[in-house]
């Protein structure tokens, strides 16, 4: 009856082990394992290994120990390692220690060949893995800036409802679109002092998004607004998770018009934990916003 043999790479996939685990095993428990062919790559190995291998690796898995599983191998495999030794021919010559020699230094050669081989084949599979894992990510992350634009699309038609009226009779008050989109500026020595930017200049829209910004896992951010003897009132709350620090800020804005005839949100007065913020922090504040704009 015709031997079936397998080879290495074949064992570890059909049992689903790793090359480099495959190659432990049999490196570690190489007189329990029979083969046929030759040292190296013409090793074959009878498909009875199949029952070793995961004898092995059952083994290893429930943590016994080298001695432990030697003694298993031996009692339970014995039998089929002197089939395998007595189906081998011997033939002794005046050189065969010599060749003996030598034919133990081609097998250690080809064994590191083979390995080399195996490790190649592992590392080309979890480069395979990688690969997918970042692309898997890099389409979850398109995914997610997705819905937060939607989000972000849904949450500004709602302010444009309210800001319309076209809600019906909703209970909120909300500043209308050209209030928010306005320039907005603080007076100071009879002037009007805004912030340009690149082509556009810094609204009101523009400083809620600023806050709205420092919200994260660990600071909470709650803004809400109300009119107020004809003045649209933000009030702003925020809290760190982490330290438990909570501030409030309430800012006093109305429309404008100046003497050039132009339509802006004028800030009226500044409230931060309940101190009106001088007009020198008003001055240092649009400073600041002027180098964060343009940034």
């Amino acid at each position: 009856m015709t031997k079936k043999f397998i080879s290495l790479r074949e064992v570890g996939r059909q049992l689903d082990i790793p090359p480099s685990t495959i190659v432990y095993y049999k490196d570690k428990f190489e007189r329990f394992i029979p083969s046929e062919g030759g040292a190296g790559r013409r090793t074959r190995y009878p498909v009875e290994v199949l029952e070793i291998f995961r004898r092995i690796r059952k083994m290893f898995n429930d943590n016994w120990s080298t001695e432990q599983i030697e003694q298993e191998l031996a009692l339970k495999f014995g039998m089929l390692m002197n089939d395998q030794q007595s189906d081998q021919p011997f033939e002794q010559s005046p050189s065969y220690g010599a060749m003996q020699d030598l034919a133990g230094v081609l097998s250690r050669m080809s064994d590191v060949l083979d390995n080399q081989s195996l490790f190649r084949s592992e590392i080309r599979s979890l480069r395979d893995e990688v690969a997918a894992l970042r692309a898997e990510r890099e389409v979850e992350s398109a995914r997610q800036e997705e819905a937060v634009r939607t989000l972000r699309e849904e949450v500004a038609a709602l302010k444009r409802r309210l800001s319309s009226g076209k809600g019906g009779s909703t209970g909120i008050d909300f500043p209308p679109a050209e209030f928010l989109a306005s320039p907005l500026v603080i007076a100071s020595g009879g002037e009007f002092l805004g912030v340009q930017g690149k082509g556009k200049h810094f609204s009101l829209k523009d400083f809620v998004q600023l806050i709205e910004r420092k919200e994260s896992a660990t600071v909470a951010v709650e803004t809400s607004w109300k009119q107020s003897d004809g003045h649209w009132v933000l009030v702003v709350r925020t809290r760190d998770g982490e330290t438990g620090r909570e501030q409030d800020i309430i800012l006093v804005a109305k429309k404008t018009v100046t003497p050039s005839r132009n339509t802006v949100t004028e800030i009226i007065r500044l409230n931060i934990d309940g101190n009106d913020a001088p007009d020198a922090l008003l001055l240092t504040l649009f400073r600041q916003l002027k180098t964060v704009f343009n940034g």
